[in-house]
């Protein structure tokens, strides 16, 4: 199934790192590509993250872009051909919501390059933690999850090493590196065989649910029992905040409200700032639905 390979994959470091310390007040903005953007329609890893620190306030804005990469290749919107630009608005985008803690996860879609794309991504990613060095910001790095049984061996051989090349950026900088694949292997272990993914590559709703336990324990000193009937208000709260926020960054018809059509209903972008009130309003729901876990 999934994890079984990742003792070939990706091998555990000699000292199991600490965990990642939160702070009251911390505003998380989550970089990546399918794995973070399809994570905000489920909800699990952020309520789980909010279940292990109830004494504290996490803001989380999900910024992921399905097919992305380290150079924001996939956010060009209306200069979709010109890497500059579409790097630009990555991290324009990133600081403009002042994050006191950025997740970083990439390496899956660059991997299809194989070893000879390695040099490329490494670069890439050291360009990208340069360029957000602005924000003052904790970083934490993520490597990319292995692929689920059904692909071809030498798929998860290249996941492995950009894996590691995470790994020696995060040790190379000093910031840090949470990788929840050993805790994934440990949490499914002795389970009856289930898929995680739908194409080998995605996570399903139930692969975010059953992963969430293990991703939170390389981020929470202390996780609590993840009891999804009791937590599912806060997780639901949870879905409804990343929608309206998505919203907010990501509206349809761009093109109408901000590009070269702009003068046929450009007088509606103004609706989209007003948004904030109410992803202000889901963030105070979820605060509440937090507070009542202690």
């Amino acid at each position: 199934m999934f994890f079984p390979v990742l003792a070939a994959v990706l091998a555990a470091p000699p000292d199991a790192p600490r965990p990642f310390e939160f702070k009251d007040g911390d505003r998380v903005v989550w970089l990546g590509g399918t794995l973070v953007e399809r994570e905000q329609r489920y909800g699990y890893w952020e309520a789980a993250l909010l279940a292990a620190n109830p004494g504290k306030r996490i803001t989380v804005r999900n910024l992921g872009w399905s097919g992305d990469t380290v150079h924001g290749e996939a956010r060009g919107r209306f200069d979709f051909a010109n890497a500059e630009k579409c790097f630009k608005q990555l991290i324009d985008q990133t600081l403009e919501l002042k994050p006191t803690v950025i997740f970083v996860s990439y390496g899956t879609n660059e991997s299809f390059e194989g070893k000879d794309g390695l040099p490329k991504f490494e670069k890439g990613l050291e360009k990208l933690l340069d360029a957000l060095k602005p924000a003052g910001a904790r970083v934490v790095l993520f490597p990319p999850l292995p692929f689920e049984s059904g692909v071809p061996a030498e798929r998860n051989a290249d996941v492995g090493r950009y894996a590691e090349a995470v790994r020696a950026v995060a040790g190379r900088r000093g910031v840090g590196f949470i990788d929840p694949n050993a805790a994934l292997a440990k949490e499914l272990a002795g389970r009856p065989p289930v898929r995680l993914t739908d194409n080998g590559m995605h996570l399903t709703e139930d692969g975010y649910r059953l992963t969430a336990p293990a991703a939170v324990a390389a981020l929470a000193p202390a996780v609590p029992e993840l009891d999804w009937q009791k937590l599912d208000p806060l997780r639901k709260a949870v879905v409804a905040k990343n929608e309206l926020f998505f919203h907010r960054w990501r509206p349809q018809n761009e093109t109408y409200l901000f590009g070269f059509r702009k003068h046929e209903q450009g007088r509606n972008a103004k609706e989209v700032a007003e948004f904030d009130p109410l992803v202000a309003k889901a963030e105070d729901e979820i605060d509440k639905l937090r507070k009542a876990l202690k």
